[in-house]
Protein backbone atom coordinates (compact mmCIF):
# COMPACT_ATOMS: atom_id res chain seq x y z
CA UNK A 1 0.00 0.00 0.00
CA UNK A 2 3.16 2.67 0.76
CA UNK A 3 5.01 1.20 -2.35
CA UNK A 4 1.65 2.32 -4.43
CA UNK A 5 0.88 5.52 -2.54
CA UNK A 6 4.69 6.05 -3.27
CA UNK A 7 4.17 5.68 -6.89
CA UNK A 8 1.26 8.30 -7.06
CA UNK A 9 3.07 10.63 -5.13
CA UNK A 10 5.77 10.36 -7.85
CA UNK A 11 3.13 10.48 -10.99
CA UNK A 12 1.86 13.38 -9.37
CA UNK A 13 4.66 15.34 -8.46
CA UNK A 14 6.57 14.96 -11.06
CA UNK A 15 3.36 15.36 -13.40
CA UNK A 16 4.20 12.58 -15.47
CA UNK A 17 1.87 12.47 -18.38
CA UNK A 18 2.93 16.21 -18.78
CA UNK A 19 6.50 15.74 -18.46
CA UNK A 20 6.20 12.97 -21.06
CA UNK A 21 4.49 15.34 -23.65
CA UNK A 22 7.34 17.59 -22.75
CA UNK A 23 10.36 15.19 -23.51
CA UNK A 24 8.77 13.59 -26.79
CA UNK A 25 8.35 17.05 -27.76
CA UNK A 26 12.03 17.47 -27.74
CA UNK A 27 12.66 14.20 -28.86
CA UNK A 28 10.69 15.39 -31.75
CA UNK A 29 12.66 18.30 -32.33
CA UNK A 30 15.95 16.55 -32.09
CA UNK A 31 14.70 14.00 -34.70
CA UNK A 32 13.09 16.83 -37.26
CA UNK A 33 16.65 18.04 -37.41
CA UNK A 34 19.06 15.06 -37.24
CA UNK A 35 19.78 12.26 -39.92
CA UNK A 36 19.04 9.73 -39.00
CA UNK A 37 17.47 9.03 -34.78
CA UNK A 38 19.98 7.60 -32.11
CA UNK A 39 21.26 7.57 -28.83
CA UNK A 40 21.81 11.71 -28.51
CA UNK A 41 17.45 11.56 -29.35
CA UNK A 42 17.14 9.16 -26.03
CA UNK A 43 19.65 11.07 -23.81
CA UNK A 44 17.85 14.62 -25.18
CA UNK A 45 14.31 13.28 -24.44
CA UNK A 46 15.59 12.12 -20.78
CA UNK A 47 17.32 15.18 -19.97
CA UNK A 48 14.32 17.09 -20.68
CA UNK A 49 12.34 14.71 -18.88
CA UNK A 50 14.25 15.26 -15.72
CA UNK A 51 14.62 19.24 -15.74
CA UNK A 52 10.76 19.05 -16.43
CA UNK A 53 9.88 16.47 -13.99
CA UNK A 54 12.17 19.27 -11.87
CA UNK A 55 10.56 22.13 -12.62
CA UNK A 56 6.72 20.13 -11.85
CA UNK A 57 8.12 19.51 -8.09
CA UNK A 58 9.05 23.18 -7.66
CA UNK A 59 6.14 23.87 -9.58
CA UNK A 60 3.84 21.98 -6.89
CA UNK A 61 5.65 23.50 -4.01
CA UNK A 62 5.56 27.39 -5.13
CA UNK A 63 1.70 26.36 -5.34
CA UNK A 64 0.66 24.31 -2.63
CA UNK A 65 -1.08 27.50 -0.74
CA UNK A 66 -2.76 28.39 -3.95
CA UNK A 67 -3.61 24.78 -5.41
CA UNK A 68 -5.87 24.55 -2.17
CA UNK A 69 -8.21 27.33 -3.69
CA UNK A 70 -9.20 25.05 -6.35
CA UNK A 71 -11.38 21.96 -7.19
CA UNK A 72 -9.06 20.31 -9.63
CA UNK A 73 -5.77 20.59 -7.65
CA UNK A 74 -7.02 20.74 -3.74
CA UNK A 75 -6.09 17.22 -3.38
CA UNK A 76 -2.22 17.33 -4.15
CA UNK A 77 -0.21 15.78 -2.02
CA UNK A 78 1.98 18.52 -0.89
CA UNK A 79 -1.56 20.31 -0.37
CA UNK A 80 -2.97 17.24 1.93
CA UNK A 81 0.49 17.21 3.58
CA UNK A 82 0.73 13.23 2.20
CA UNK A 83 4.63 14.00 1.18
CA UNK A 84 7.05 16.91 3.12
CA UNK A 85 8.06 20.23 1.58
CA UNK A 86 11.74 19.03 2.40
CA UNK A 87 11.38 16.09 0.95
CA UNK A 88 9.44 18.00 -2.09
CA UNK A 89 12.15 19.93 -2.29
CA UNK A 90 15.22 17.72 -2.30
CA UNK A 91 13.82 15.88 -5.38
CA UNK A 92 12.90 18.68 -7.14
CA UNK A 93 16.72 19.60 -6.65
CA UNK A 94 18.11 16.76 -7.96
CA UNK A 95 15.93 16.12 -10.34
CA UNK A 96 16.62 19.61 -11.94
CA UNK A 97 20.18 18.85 -11.18
CA UNK A 98 20.47 15.21 -12.92
CA UNK A 99 18.71 16.79 -16.30
CA UNK A 100 20.93 19.48 -16.37
CA UNK A 101 23.62 17.72 -16.02
CA UNK A 102 22.92 15.23 -18.94
CA UNK A 103 22.36 17.93 -21.07
CA UNK A 104 25.40 19.58 -20.81
CA UNK A 105 27.63 16.53 -20.68
CA UNK A 106 25.87 13.89 -22.35
CA UNK A 107 25.51 16.06 -25.78
CA UNK A 108 28.03 17.74 -28.26
CA UNK A 109 26.26 20.94 -27.67
CA UNK A 110 25.75 23.99 -25.65
CA UNK A 111 22.66 25.62 -26.48
CA UNK A 112 20.38 22.52 -24.87
CA UNK A 113 21.49 22.91 -21.28
CA UNK A 114 21.17 26.88 -21.78
CA UNK A 115 17.41 26.80 -23.06
CA UNK A 116 16.68 24.39 -20.40
CA UNK A 117 17.72 27.21 -17.94
CA UNK A 118 16.08 29.51 -19.58
CA UNK A 119 12.54 26.87 -19.49
CA UNK A 120 13.06 26.69 -16.23
CA UNK A 121 13.17 30.59 -15.72
CA UNK A 122 10.07 30.79 -17.75
CA UNK A 123 8.10 28.50 -16.03
CA UNK A 124 9.00 28.99 -12.51
CA UNK A 125 10.46 32.30 -12.50
CA UNK A 126 7.65 33.93 -14.40
CA UNK A 127 4.78 31.70 -15.12
CA UNK A 128 3.91 30.04 -11.82
CA UNK A 129 4.26 33.41 -9.65
CA UNK A 130 2.55 35.72 -12.23
CA UNK A 131 -0.64 33.40 -13.04
CA UNK A 132 -1.35 34.09 -9.31
CA UNK A 133 -1.57 37.89 -10.81
CA UNK A 134 -2.02 38.39 -13.74
CA UNK A 135 -3.58 36.33 -16.88
CA UNK A 136 -1.02 37.85 -18.91
CA UNK A 137 1.35 34.72 -17.00
CA UNK A 138 -0.43 33.04 -20.09
CA UNK A 139 2.67 34.28 -22.36
CA UNK A 140 5.50 33.39 -20.19
CA UNK A 141 3.72 29.51 -20.28
CA UNK A 142 3.75 29.80 -24.22
CA UNK A 143 7.61 30.34 -24.27
CA UNK A 144 8.05 27.61 -22.21
CA UNK A 145 6.11 25.65 -24.61
CA UNK A 146 8.15 26.82 -27.49
CA UNK A 147 11.41 25.62 -25.98
CA UNK A 148 11.51 21.66 -25.62
CA UNK A 149 11.82 21.29 -29.52
CA UNK A 150 14.46 23.45 -30.07
CA UNK A 151 16.44 22.06 -26.95
CA UNK A 152 15.96 18.95 -29.04
CA UNK A 153 17.16 20.72 -32.37
CA UNK A 154 19.97 22.11 -30.86
CA UNK A 155 21.12 19.15 -29.48
CA UNK A 156 22.05 18.19 -33.46
CA UNK A 157 25.51 19.79 -34.47
CA UNK A 158 24.77 22.48 -36.75
CA UNK A 159 27.79 20.79 -39.51
CA UNK A 160 25.08 17.90 -39.19
CA UNK A 161 21.83 19.48 -39.10
CA UNK A 162 19.44 18.43 -41.62
CA UNK A 163 16.69 21.05 -40.87
CA UNK A 164 16.23 24.66 -41.65
CA UNK A 165 15.95 27.72 -39.27
CA UNK A 166 12.21 28.53 -40.83
CA UNK A 167 11.47 24.79 -40.27
CA UNK A 168 12.36 25.37 -36.51
CA UNK A 169 10.42 28.64 -36.10
CA UNK A 170 7.63 26.64 -37.55
CA UNK A 171 7.64 23.72 -35.19
CA UNK A 172 8.42 26.64 -32.38
CA UNK A 173 5.16 28.32 -33.38
CA UNK A 174 3.15 25.44 -33.71
CA UNK A 175 3.89 24.46 -30.17
CA UNK A 176 3.75 27.69 -28.84
CA UNK A 177 0.29 28.79 -30.52
CA UNK A 178 -0.95 25.64 -29.29
CA UNK A 179 -0.68 26.64 -25.49
CA UNK A 180 -3.23 29.09 -25.82
CA UNK A 181 -6.22 27.52 -26.13
CA UNK A 182 -5.35 24.65 -23.79
CA UNK A 183 -4.96 27.28 -21.35
CA UNK A 184 -8.32 28.58 -22.36
CA UNK A 185 -9.49 25.24 -22.45
CA UNK A 186 -8.29 24.32 -18.93
CA UNK A 187 -10.30 27.75 -18.18
CA UNK A 188 -13.44 26.41 -19.10
CA UNK A 189 -13.13 23.38 -17.26
CA UNK A 190 -13.02 25.56 -13.93
CA UNK A 191 -16.26 25.13 -12.32
CA UNK A 192 -17.41 28.77 -11.75
CA UNK A 193 -17.69 28.16 -8.04
CA UNK A 194 -14.29 27.93 -7.48
CA UNK A 195 -13.33 29.71 -4.46
CA UNK A 196 -10.17 30.29 -6.44
CA UNK A 197 -12.05 32.18 -9.58
CA UNK A 198 -12.73 35.06 -7.26
CA UNK A 199 -9.03 35.12 -5.21
CA UNK A 200 -7.27 34.99 -8.19
CA UNK A 201 -7.50 36.06 -12.11
CA UNK A 202 -9.52 33.38 -13.84
CA UNK A 203 -10.61 33.64 -17.83
CA UNK A 204 -13.71 32.82 -16.71
CA UNK A 205 -14.57 36.15 -14.33
CA UNK A 206 -13.06 37.88 -17.25
CA UNK A 207 -15.45 36.37 -20.55
CA UNK A 208 -18.80 34.50 -20.07
CA UNK A 209 -19.12 31.02 -21.12
CA UNK A 210 -19.68 31.88 -24.59
CA UNK A 211 -17.17 34.30 -25.06
CA UNK A 212 -13.88 31.83 -23.53
CA UNK A 213 -15.35 29.47 -26.52
CA UNK A 214 -15.24 31.93 -29.10
CA UNK A 215 -11.73 32.68 -28.04
CA UNK A 216 -10.86 29.25 -28.07
CA UNK A 217 -12.24 28.98 -31.44
CA UNK A 218 -10.04 31.69 -33.00
CA UNK A 219 -7.05 30.30 -30.81
CA UNK A 220 -7.91 27.03 -32.69
CA UNK A 221 -7.97 28.12 -35.66
CA UNK A 222 -4.89 30.10 -35.53
CA UNK A 223 -2.97 26.35 -34.40
CA UNK A 224 -4.17 25.28 -37.83
CA UNK A 225 -2.76 27.47 -39.77
CA UNK A 226 0.36 27.27 -37.75
CA UNK A 227 0.28 23.61 -38.76
CA UNK A 228 -0.69 24.67 -42.77
CA UNK A 229 2.21 27.28 -42.39
CA UNK A 230 4.60 24.18 -41.07
CA UNK A 231 3.55 22.02 -44.24
CA UNK A 232 4.50 24.38 -46.47
CA UNK A 233 7.70 25.16 -45.44
CA UNK A 234 8.37 21.29 -45.82
CA UNK A 235 8.34 20.47 -42.58
CA UNK A 236 6.67 17.16 -43.36
CA UNK A 237 8.06 15.20 -46.39
CA UNK A 238 5.90 12.17 -47.20
CA UNK A 239 2.61 13.51 -48.63
CA UNK A 240 0.54 10.93 -47.37
CA UNK A 241 2.18 12.21 -43.66
CA UNK A 242 1.64 16.38 -44.84
CA UNK A 243 -1.72 15.24 -46.63
CA UNK A 244 -3.36 13.59 -43.21
CA UNK A 245 -1.57 16.59 -40.58
CA UNK A 246 -3.60 18.98 -43.32
CA UNK A 247 -6.59 16.96 -42.34
CA UNK A 248 -6.41 17.21 -39.01
CA UNK A 249 -5.60 20.88 -39.25
CA UNK A 250 -8.66 21.38 -41.27
CA UNK A 251 -11.16 19.16 -39.42
CA UNK A 252 -9.91 20.44 -35.92
CA UNK A 253 -11.82 23.56 -35.67
CA UNK A 254 -14.74 21.88 -36.69
CA UNK A 255 -14.46 19.22 -33.82
CA UNK A 256 -14.18 21.71 -31.38
CA UNK A 257 -17.15 23.88 -32.62
CA UNK A 258 -18.98 20.83 -32.36
CA UNK A 259 -18.11 19.89 -28.32
CA UNK A 260 -18.98 23.92 -27.39
CA UNK A 261 -22.36 24.31 -29.70
CA UNK A 262 -23.76 20.43 -29.20
CA UNK A 263 -22.39 18.93 -26.24
CA UNK A 264 -21.34 21.92 -24.13
CA UNK A 265 -21.20 20.12 -21.02
CA UNK A 266 -18.18 17.79 -21.80
CA UNK A 267 -16.21 20.94 -23.66
CA UNK A 268 -13.82 21.62 -21.08
CA UNK A 269 -12.62 17.93 -20.93
CA UNK A 270 -13.22 17.16 -24.65
CA UNK A 271 -11.57 20.08 -25.81
CA UNK A 272 -9.09 19.23 -23.73
CA UNK A 273 -8.43 15.82 -25.07
CA UNK A 274 -9.08 16.56 -28.68
CA UNK A 275 -6.12 19.22 -28.42
CA UNK A 276 -3.68 17.31 -26.76
CA UNK A 277 -4.29 14.53 -29.37
CA UNK A 278 -3.49 17.18 -32.41
CA UNK A 279 -0.61 18.07 -30.79
CA UNK A 280 0.34 14.36 -30.25
CA UNK A 281 -0.59 13.10 -34.21
CA UNK A 282 1.44 16.37 -35.06
CA UNK A 283 4.40 14.95 -33.27
CA UNK A 284 3.86 10.99 -34.23
CA UNK A 285 3.64 12.08 -38.01
CA UNK A 286 6.44 14.40 -37.96
CA UNK A 287 8.64 11.63 -36.09
CA UNK A 288 7.51 8.91 -38.29
CA UNK A 289 8.02 11.40 -41.37
CA UNK A 290 11.93 11.62 -40.57
CA UNK A 291 12.04 7.51 -38.95
CA UNK A 292 10.49 5.66 -42.08
CA UNK A 293 12.54 6.64 -45.16
CA UNK A 294 15.78 5.38 -43.12
CA UNK A 295 14.43 2.20 -41.80
CA UNK A 296 12.41 1.92 -45.71
CA UNK A 297 14.50 3.54 -48.00
CA UNK A 298 13.29 4.06 -51.55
Amino acid sequence: MVETGGIRAAIELTKFRLTGFIALSAMFGHILAAPAPGIDTLVTGAGVWLLAAGAAVFNHIQDRRYDRWFARTRHRCLVQNRVGLQTAGWVASGLVFSGLALLAGGLDTHLPWILGVLALACYNGLYTPLKKKTLFAVWPGVICGMLPPAIGWTAVPQALCHGTGIQLFGVMLVMGIWQVPHFLVLAAAQPVCDPGADRFPSFIRLWTKTELFLQILVWVCVYSLGVFWFLLNGGIVLPGFSASLAGMALVLPGVMGLFFTRFPAYAGAGGFTTLNLSMLIFMVLGILDRILPTVFPL
